[in-house]
């Protein structure tokens, strides 16, 4: 009996000790992502990079640290000019995508973001890259959709793949504007999971869809 209830009160002990520490992990990590919600330059994204990294760290089982580290350096690439800083940036967003598909490799969003550096990637060198790049991009996110048809997301980033698709090949606005369509439906309708699950996307698919789309298509578009 004795045994038993030693038992008991160590396996509370040790739940308990779990959620203290649970606890302080998610309010580090929302902490981060309000710093990197609030950043508009590459300093303030390192910033958030750098705590991101360290949380990673000290807790290697987990995703979403590995996500949004590998999240700010695609940023950082948004905010310098130089094509050989920009491919050095995206080369530790990759290798931060790796360990947490290692982690979570049926994970929607994971492939959201991989989409998202491969576009990023054809930034770097259009000429060079456009067609390889855009081709992996629609891979990975086409992968996003299979894990999650309902990741908005994933058609936004579509969209995108579209718009600089040219008409011959399937793309343009038109093909575009009914993923801009889509993404934007679905973004009102998306419920985040917890606290940590990403939510960026909406405003700049919104703004696409208000641009390329127009008005009267749009709203045709969102009565179908």
């Amino acid at each position: 009996m004795k045994k038993t209830i030693l038992t008991i009160v160590i396996t509370m002990m040790a739940s308990f000790a779990f959620s203290q520490d649970e606890n302080k992990y998610i309010e580090s990590m929302k902490e981060q992502i309000k710093l990197m919600k609030d950043s508009k330059t590459q300093k303030g994204f390192q910033e958030a990079a750098n705590n991101f990294e360290r949380i990673s760290t000290a807790e290697p089982e987990k995703w979403h640290p590995l996500y949004y580290t590998a999240f700010c350096n695609i940023q950082m690439n948004f905010h310098t000019q130089e094509s050989d800083k920009k491919d050095t940036l995206l080369d530790k967003a990759q290798a931060f995508i790796d360990k947490a598909l290692e982690l979570n490799s049926d994970e929607s969003e994971l492939f959201v973001l991989q989409g998202l550096l491969y576009q990023a990637g054809i930034q770097v060198n259009p000429a060079a890259r456009g067609m390889t790049y855009s081709m992996k991009a629609g891979k990975a996110l086409n992968k996003a959709i299979k894990l999650n048809p309902e990741n908005p997301r994933a058609d936004y980033l579509l969209g995108m793949n579209m718009l600089h698709t040219p008409k011959a090949f399937g793309g343009g606005p038109k093909a575009a504007c009914e993923l801009f369509t889509s993404a934007l439906q679905k973004f009102k309708a998306f419920e985040p999971q917890n606290t940590l699950t990403p939510v960026w996307g909406k405003k700049s698919n919104q703004n696409l869809y208000e641009q390329h789309c127009g008005e009267k298509d749009s709203q045709e578009s969102l009565e179908e």
